[in-house]
């Protein structure tokens, strides 16, 4: 009924996860990609630095999982004309396992940092998107709702999150450990939200120059007047780099924006004076070769796995008590969304119903007048239906496991779906 494609930090570098990076109009021209081909009924594309996850519903296809994940599969390969073998760098899952990742991931437990926030912003913008272009489906729908019910459940509940951490936090301890900041200068490139986390770190570490540049001048200028920050031009970025020691890269440009003969021209203007460069973008907007010139030294997002892990063993004691909060929520998701398999024999029961006593054939014993225009009959219509229905539904869903046993949900299916 769900299915989940995920490239992520676990299993993809960052030179793969930038080719399937999503723009707005990519996830629509991808959505109807696959409902013209494969008749996908909900799709939510998940895109940020450390994943591209695509979250996708087939209702009307119960049996057909391995079809439909490898025409998807397939569909993503030709779209991002990725022409190597995808395999070593995807997870993929289905039913019950699609929404315990997810459930996970809003708790912050698939995180490179454990219990970091941003994911949840980044959820929602998503999610955001997909409902406004009328892209879900209501199993996923549900499924995100239900997420962030148990995200804020288990952020309020445990340490999970407590503590300042995340990517931005990571990449200033690095560079905290390789200069000192109370003597160096640091120039941050880009004004969004890592950006501005990266700022507020560097400001904690007592950082006496600190300068901005952005494309657009009139966010650089709002950033640099809360933070008191000089302002750089964009449009000079090479030569800036000339008149600092670290430049933190963190925009949301797709392309890069320093070459290699670029940084070799600044490298030796300055003479070769060590120049550190940190890119905590995807797509990358460095590109990896700049790390064999002299003087020069270049950390991306992948870089900093070592110092996250340092801050996920401040957490992982929290881990378990997430999970077992996380179990309860799924039990709860998961008998709704195995009782919906239910939902043909039960429509159809209630259409018979309906059909059986809107007949023309079927009349009042009292009155000899159609059932449907007897007002006696009437009046007690819809009760004596609820009632039938209501205990028929109770012994189909018990003795099917709440449409958990296949063998005996298709028996069900066969029996009550009116297939005239």
């Amino acid at each position: 009924m769900i299915g989940l494609i995920s490239i992520n930090y676990k299993h993809a570098p960052v030179e793969v996860r930038e080719r399937f990076d999503f723009s707005d109009s990519q996830k629509l021209e991808f959505h109807q990609i696959l409902r013209n081909n494969y008749d996908v009924e909900g799709l939510m594309i998940l895109s940020t630095c450390n994943r591209t996850e695509i979250y996708f519903e087939y209702e009307n296809h119960i049996g057909q999982e391995s079809k439909i994940m490898h025409g998807i599969l397939k569909a993503l390969v030709d779209y991002k004309s990725f022409f190597e073998s995808l395999s070593p760098f995807i997870n993929k899952k289905t039913g019950i396992d699609v929404s315990k990742h997810l459930f996970r991931l809003v708790s912050g437990l698939e995180s490179m940092i454990v219990g970091e926030y941003q994911i949840v912003e980044q959820i929602k913008e998503a999610f955001s998107f997909a409902k406004t272009n009328d892209m879900l489906g209501p199993i996923i729908s549900r499924m995100v709702q239900k997420s962030f019910e148990a995200g804020k459940y288990i952020r309020t509940n445990t340490l999970i999150d407590k503590g300042a951490v995340s990517v931005s936090y990571a990449a200033v301890e690095k560079i905290s450990r390789l200069f000192d900041l109370k003597k160096s200068s640091v120039l941050a490139v880009g004004a969004g939200e890592t950006s501005i986390l990266t700022i507020q770190h560097l400001q904690k570490k007592e950082i006496k120059n600190l300068a901005i540049t952005n494309r657009s001048i009139e966010k650089a200028k709002e950033i640099a007047g809360e933070y008191s920050l000089e302002i750089k031009d964009f449009s000079d970025l090479n030569s800036h780099l000339n008149d600092f020691d670290v430049a933190i890269f963190s925009t949301s440009a797709k392309v890069e924006l320093l070459s290699f003969s670029s940084v070799q021209q600044t490298m030796e203007q300055r003479n070769y004076k060590p120049l550190l460069l940190v890119d905590l973008c995807v797509p990358r907007n460095l590109p990896s070769a700049i790390s064999e010139i002299k003087g020069v030294e270049l950390i991306n997002i992948d870089g900093l796995k070592d110092l996250v892990n340092e801050n996920y063993n401040k957490r992982k004691s929290q881990i378990s008590k997430a999970e077992e909060f996380i179990d309860f929520f799924l039990l709860e998701f998961d008998d709704w969304t195995t009782s919906r398999q239910l939902r043909p024999s039960i429509l159809s029961l209630n259409d018979q119903f309906n059909s059986l006593l809107n007949s023309d054939l079927e009349r009042c014993k009292c009155c000899s007048l159609p059932l449907k225009d007897c007002k006696n009959f009437s009046d007690q219509h819809t009760r004596i239906k609820k009632k039938f229905l209501s205990n028929l539904i109770k012994k189909i869903k018990n003795v099917s496991d709440n449409g958990r046993d296949e063998e005996v949900l298709e028996v069900i299916n066969k029996i009550f779906t009116d297939e005239r």
